[in-house]
């Protein structure tokens, strides 16, 4: 059936005239009439010549900066391209060639490209004699991706390793307070859990607030909507969030052969399996002792992997743990030893549940696939400003295991979504004079209509066939 679609798409394109297969011009979705252009092509060639050799030796540097030059005029509600009054054309063309950043070109003949406009590269002329009419003349230079020479281990497995490894770390250190070691603050060889119920009752206290925190994600609407991104097929602005993108293969298996009755049962199985082990890690606070350290901090690791399994989408679950990884209980205050014992304990507690929050999100990131640059940009900003802060915290604290461990997890965080997000487009501002339906201007702005699921779901219109006049999409 697919060949026999080819075959009859190939016959149509082949009866088309040559008006028909040009593209309507546009930038930044500001539309233009043409009628000239030219561009230059090649290669940058760094040629090398010798003392008593007749022929150079010419080096390859690569493809040359394509530079594409069109003429055309705008006029007052063109026929062809609308636009309404010339001076409000003119002056949205303007804004357009002075916006900061490369942006979406639509060629009648070479389609879709990203380009920036050089100084002086529009020129407007007018005339007395011709009202309602400007003619224009543009220079465009194509925009290449953000990609910058880099040595970097593999991405996703290094950041898999360093997240277990803040795990462990942060266990470690809270083992060192808790349970074991000296601490200076009370000068105890025992540790804190010396102490008995006074400090097993503040680490109940402060499992109970989290727990509260974790029952808001598990009924958190997003951990359903999501589900919709790992099933195959058209589902408008729920097919793909950051579990697959345009542009980038999913990172995240989806099952072609699943429904929304299995993913939603399946979603209820991970939901209990989340209140499982919540009650496990009060159980397992409530027993704290010097004895049962490794089944507390165990708790805490299975209640995270719990979490993170159960929701769908990598960038909801990025959103939904940061509450967790902020997690900072009102403070205690008190004299005595005692009294410093239970808020060594409480700093201690809180910060083993931050630091695997944030162990949670680096194995989450490496799941996670951005739509765009900047929401690469965005989601890099989010959570390196948790792992900052809890830099912080444990500087302050001493942690040294801990401090290590969230400055490589760190690193490795950026050199991911900094690598992932390099190639990805822009999102980009587009206005239209009146509302279209989706696949319009999908058909538009990229050549192709199946791209405005896409468009649906960075817009989040009304209804599809009435999309806003004014939205952010990929300028490519």
């Amino acid at each position: 059936m697919s060949l026999l679609s080819d075959i009859v798409q190939i016959a149509q394109d082949s009866n088309r005239t040559w008006t028909e297969t040009l593209h309507k011009a546009s930038f930044r979705g500001v539309p233009f009439a043409v009628y000239g252009g030219d561009a230059r092509f090649g290669r940058r060639l760094a040629l090398h010549e010798y003392p008593g050799r007749d022929k150079p030796y010419i080096e390859d540097m690569g493809r040359s900066t394509r530079r594409i030059r069109m003429s055309g005029f705008l006029v007052t509600d063109s026929f062809i391209y609308g636009g309404g009054s010339a001076i409000a054309q003119r002056d949205a063309l303007v804004a357009a060639a002075e916006k900061p950043g490369p942006g979406a070109l639509i060629h009648p003949t070479l389609g879709a490209l990203n380009v920036s406009v050089p100084s002086e590269g529009l020129s407007i002329i007018e005339r007395w004699d011709m009202g309602r009419y400007f003619e224009i003349s543009f220079v465009f230079i194509e925009s290449g991706d953000r990609v910058f020479p880099s040595m970097i281990a593999s991405g996703g497995t290094l950041l898999d390793k360093l997240a277990a490894a803040l795990g462990l770390s942060a266990a470690l250190d809270f083992a060192r307070k808790v349970i074991g070691g000296v601490t200076a603050v009370i000068n105890a060889v025992e540790g804190v859990i010396k102490f008995g119920k006074a400090i097993v009752g503040m680490v109940v206290g402060i499992i109970a607030d989290f727990k509260v925190l974790v029952g808001r994600i598990t009924r958190d609407v997003r951990s359903i909507t999501s589900l919709a991104g790992l099933l195959t097929g058209d589902f408008g602005r729920y097919a793909n969030g950051n579990v697959s993108s345009a542009l980038i293969k999913s990172k995240k298996a989806k099952n072609s052969s699943a429904t929304m009755a299995d993913l939603l049962a399946k979603n209820t199985e991970n939901r209990a399996a989340v209140d499982t082990a919540m009650d496990n890690l009060v159980d397992a606070a409530a027993n704290l002792d010097a004895s049962s350290g490794d089944a507390f901090t165990g708790a805490v690791q299975s209640l995270m992997d719990s979490l993170v399994s159960g929701i769908a989408d990598p960038g909801n679950a990025i959103a939904l743990l940061g509450p967790l990884a902020t997690f900072t209980p009102d403070p205690f205050s008190g004299s005595g030893a005692i009294s410093a014992a239970r808020s060594v304990a409480q700093d201690a507690t809180a910060a083993l549940l931050r630091r695997s929050a944030l162990s949670a999100i680096g194995k989450v990131v490496t799941a996670y696939v951005p739509t765009s640059y900047d929401e690469a940009v965005t989601t890099l900003a989010t959570v390196t400003g948790f792992i900052d802060a809890e830099i912080l915290v444990a500087g302050d604290a001493a942690d040294d295991d801990s401090y290590d461990a969230l400055l490589a997890l760190r690193q490795a965080v950026v050199n991911v979504l900094t690598t992932t997000g390099a190639t990805l487009p822009n999102l980009e501002a587009f206005s239209f004079r009146a509302s279209l339906p989706a696949l319009v201007i999908a058909n538009r702005l990229y050549q192709d209509p199946s791209r405005s699921d896409e468009l649906i779901q960075q817009a989040n219109p009304v209804h599809p066939a009435f999309m806003p006049t004014t939205f952010k999409a990929l300028a490519r």
